[in-house]
């Protein structure tokens, strides 16, 4: 029986293998089939009075191979479920409304198939686009008037055999714009942008070009202290402020996502709030010349306690994530205004839309489809209140470190060009009375946040870094090191567990610690000879910056004349000798105390005793003195009283 279940076994094993040898030539040949790719495609085409319009439509296609082009518009957008479909690449179920095809076309060159496809309303007249002597047009089944609208755009290409499919969005633009939509674009200045520092370059290159573009520009003060830091970051400084150069382009702070502003006002440090806002203006500042405007732009969602210290301290406007609230704005139909925080007292908030975020940072969809589809969702949220009675605002965040250069310079250049949608700086969409406007919420409840637990070590070690830290801030005038001590107290103010906050201060005081033992004083012995004498003292230092330091010298038997103790002193080269007049000197020696300190005082950076001795008033001297002038005034009357005897012998 086993020997008959072998025999069929191979048998069929054999049958299969046969299978798979004859289907595996045409498996193999669709598993390799190259695609095709979107160039660049027009995401608006506006109609005139006669009905016709065209949009170009630039693919990127293998040499030779392709046998057919279609192109499908499919019944108008209605739902923002139906945009997030497309944009993951699953199109409409309903049958197309407009077609259009090629077959074998002719008028590519080379790897490129540039269209200009014409577009008509139902009873539109004009003269239809062609790819050689194949006409490629569209029409939809609606009068001019009513196209207004935003379709799914299907793009079919069979190449080799295989049919691929991309998904799209063209807008339709036929009557006036009563109401078009603010767009505030942010690019965002974050850590990303400094651990990819050329991807950063190129798109602040790609923004200065974009110079007639508002936009707002969000720093983040980590990649500004490590760019200021770094001896390889002229570029990005110089890129940066290129990007800047422009009226039309702003910046504000993005708080550093890690700091919890809730527990430095909650344990004590509520000045440590502004310092970390007022970092990034600085910062930018030395960089740029450029100041920062009011709003904050915060990336990730937080609690009300640290929104709270944050509007304490006099911040009052905050752009915020979608995520933060419950529910999400841009999920809702009542986003695009202004409005107050569920909380807390006096801000004014507005939300990102997180799905365009997204959008424009997705490398799986090729930089023009993209484009294309950023401005026709754009498009797309304008139409779902077209009639709106004040403006609505959206805002687009794009991380510099993520968004590529050529989407960058794509989505500035049209957006101007776009009639649903008007480019604009952050600040104007903070207008109070904007709040409530359209029927949409006048305030906004925040998504529940975790707080973050403060050990006892935390408070204590953290009070101390601050303190000696401002203390030595007093005492250099080193531009660069005083970024990088700001930035290392900085970094440690952070959410999360005690114990990772407390490795990061202990890391940050050790770096300061190593800075405040750069100092020595010379403790060899010091002779003085005599009143009025200068004693010399020798400061050693090691920093490599300029440092001023104040001069103490301790003793009740030296006296110093006015503002030669204690004295300030800038020591800026590895040795610094000093000599500092004394008068009246008292004893046979002593010892001198030597401290250095910071300019306030509260940080001894180096401590010397040094041996002084006063030769020229020493006991042993006097007695010296006495005892040789007594022998020589007993050898000059004993000669004397001989020379006497002489002459009275005679």
């Amino acid at each position: 029986m086993f020997h008959q279940f072998s025999s069929w076994w191979r048998a069929l094993s054999v049958v299969l293998l046969g299978l798979a040898t004859l289907t595996w030539p045409s498996a193999a040949q669709a598993a390799t089939t190259p695609s095709f790719s979107v160039v660049s495609q027009g995401s608006v085409a506006t109609l005139s009075a006669d009905g016709a319009s065209s949009f170009a439509l630039d693919l990127a296609v293998p040499r030779g191979g392709v046998s057919s082009v279609v192109l499908s518009l499919y019944s108008p957008i209605v739902y923002r479920s139906e945009v997030s479909s497309l944009i993951d690449g699953v199109g409409p179920s309903s049958a197309a409304l407009a077609t259009t095809a090629l077959v074998d076309p002719t008028c590519a060159t080379g790897t490129r198939l540039d269209l200009n496809v014409s577009l008509f309303s139902a009873h539109g007249t004009g003269t239809s686009h062609h790819c050689g002597t194949q006409a490629l047009h569209l029409r939809l089944p609606y009068d001019t008037a009513a196209c207004d609208n935003v379709y799914p755009l299907g793009i079919a290409v069979t190449i080799g055999g295989t049919r691929h499919i991309e998904w799209s969005m063209l807008a339709v633009h036929s009557s006036t714009v009563l109401q078009p939509l603010r767009v505030d674009f942010v690019p965002v200045v974050d850590p990303t942008s400094w651990s990819d520092a050329a991807l950063a370059e190129a798109n602040l290159v790609a923004i200065a070009h974009a110079a007639s573009t508002p936009l707002t520009l969000a720093v983040d003060y980590r990649p500004l202290s490590r760019a200021v830091l770094s001896a390889t970051s002229r570029a990005w400084r110089q890129d940066l402020t290129s990007a800047l150069a422009s009226a039309e382009h702003r910046a504000i702070v993005a708080p550093s996502s890690s700091v919890d502003f809730g527990g430095l006002a909650a344990n004590g440090f509520a000045s440590e709030v502004p310092r970390q806002i007022n970092l990034a203006n600085q910062l930018l500042r030395s960089i740029t010349g450029r100041y920062t405007d009011g709003p904050l732009f915060i990336e990730d969602p937080t609690s009300v306690a640290s929104l709270d210290a944050l509007t304490h301290a006099g911040f009052k406007e905050d752009v915020m994530p979608d995520t933060a609230f419950s529910p999400t704005p841009s999920t809702t139909l009542g986003w695009g205004e202004p409005f107050a925080l569920s909380g807390v007292t006096g801000v004014t908030a507005l939300a990102t839309d997180s799905g365009l975020q997204q959008l424009a940072s997705d490398g799986a969809i090729e930089t023009g489809r993209r484009v294309a589809m950023t401005l026709a969702t754009l498009a797309f949220l304008h139409f779902e209140a077209p009639n709106a009675p004040t403006v609505r605002t959206i805002v687009v965040p794009l991380d510099l470190g993520t968004v590529s250069p050529a989407y960058l310079n794509g989505l500035l250049g049209k957006s101007v060009l776009n009639p649903f949608i008007t480019p604009s700086t952050l600040s104007a969409s903070f207008n109070t009375s904007l709040i409530g406007s359209d029927d949409n919420p006048t305030s906004r409840q925040l998504a529940p946040v975790a707080a973050s637990a403060w050990s006892s070590a935390n408070i204590a070690t953290l009070s101390a870094l601050l303190g000696r830290t401002d203390s030595y801030l007093q005492a250099i005038a080193s531009p660069l090191q005083t970024v990088a001590l700001n930035s290392y107290s900085a970094e440690t103010e952070t959410l999360g567990d005690p114990d990772a906050r407390q490795a990061a201060l202990s890391r940050a005081m050790a770096y300061l610690e190593r800075q405040l033992h750069d100092f020595r004083i010379d403790d060899s012995a010091i002779t003085l000879t005599g009143s009025g004498n200068y004693l010399p003292i020798t400061l050693f230092s090691t920093a490599r910056y300029p440092v001023t330091v104040v001069l103490h010298l301790i003793t009740d038997r030296l006296r110093f004349p006015k503002n030669s103790n204690p004295q300030a002193v800038t020591l800026s080269a590895s040795t610094k000798s000093l000599r500092i007049p004394t008068t009246n000197p008292h004893g046979q020696s002593l010892t001198l105390q030597v401290e250095l300190t910071t300019p306030d005082g509260n940080i001894e950076l180096a401590h010397a005793a040094i041996q002084v001795r006063e030769a020229g008033t020493s006991v042993v001297g006097y007695l010296l003195s006495i005892a040789s002038l007594v022998v020589l005034a007993w050898w000059w009357l004993r000669t004397y009283r001989r020379k006497s005897r002489g002459r009275h012998a005679r």
